[in-house]
């Protein structure tokens, strides 16, 4: 993307490559949709592979809402995971795409010296393995000063970090993009650092702003490996749950809560997408008339 336009158009690809890639897109497609089902289905029924019977009373164990004496109670088993994982998740998405298109920013437009090194620790946490992850948040937050084991805060750090990568690698892929005429056309008309990021470059980085939106916000929902040391009885999250629950042999709750999760996890990233909008590209149109040529 630069300052001069383009009426490019997408090159076809060849019959056979098209044909060979719908061969093989079209069945994994189809495999994942009934998986899906499956786990959407398992919630309704009474025992799945024994009975059959349609039933509610898994999502009524895990959801279910009473009126106390003292108003609204939420009386489902799930209620205090599922709260405290979107709370967590919704405080880390963000800060976690902020942090990693401000990285790509400072590696895509910016030479200093130790940059491979510094790319290369914020890509580290996506190499090693997620037990091995939260051990060492343990270890490292587990004596004063910093003594957070036990907290929310110690979940969202790691969501944060464990989730930066995927932020860093599309925001630098985007910023390739864009070409340096862009930051220099705007700061030759006198605009500041901060105004050419936030109005010029990063309206031309949805993509990427939604791609890590996403991915952190789903990651930080369904993780599993490294929160499992993390979380306690105040701050259980949704995946440890339901672990608990298949451990317990209970697979109706256990799959209506995943019928839950699918349901908000759709739901949540039609509003990123919503929210965050799409990239247009053109000319800005400006009120002035228009004087015809005599």
């Amino acid at each position: 993307v630069s300052g001069k336009g383009d009426a490019g158009i997408a090159m076809a690809l060849p019959d056979g490559v098209r044909r060979t890639i719908y061969c093989i897109a079209f069945p994994w497609i189809v495999f994942t949709v009934v998986v899906y089902l499956f786990a959407f289905a398992g919630g309704f029924v009474q025992t799945w592979g024994r009975d059959y019977t349609f039933t509610l009373n898994h999502f009524k164990t895990a959801f279910s809402l009473e009126w106390g004496q003292f108003g609204l109670v939420w009386a489902g088993t799930a209620w205090n995971s599922l709260l405290t994982t979107l709370k967590l998740a919704g405080i880390s998405a963000p800060i976690t795409a902020a942090f990693g298109l401000l990285i790509a920013w400072l590696l895509a437009r910016n030479e200093f010296k130790g940059q491979g090194a510094f790319e290369f620790g914020a890509l580290l946490a996506f190499a090693i393995p997620g037990t091995v992850l939260g051990v060492s948040y343990i270890l490292a937050f587990n004596v004063p000063p910093f003594e957070l084991t036990g907290t929310g805060l110690i979940i969202v750090l790691c969501f944060m970090f464990r989730n930066l990568p995927v932020g860093v690698r599309a925001g630098t892929a985007a910023f390739k993009q864009l070409d340096r005429s862009l930051d220099e056309a705007s700061l030759m008309l006198r605009a500041s650092t901060s105004q050419t990021l936030f109005k010029v470059v990063l309206p031309l980085l949805k993509p990427a702003l939604v791609a890590a939106l996403v991915y952190s916000f789903v990651r930080a929902m369904t993780t599993v490996s490294a929160v499992i040391f993390l979380v306690t009885a105040e701050n259980e999250l949704a995946t440890t749950y339901i672990i608990g629950r298949v451990g317990n042999g209970d697979y109706g709750v256990a799959l209506a809560y995943c019928t839950v999760l699918i349901i908000l996890m759709s739901a949540a990233i039609a509003l990123i997408q919503f929210v965050v909008g799409e990239r247009k590209l053109g000319r800005r149109k400006t009120g002035a008339p228009v004087i015809a040529a005599h």
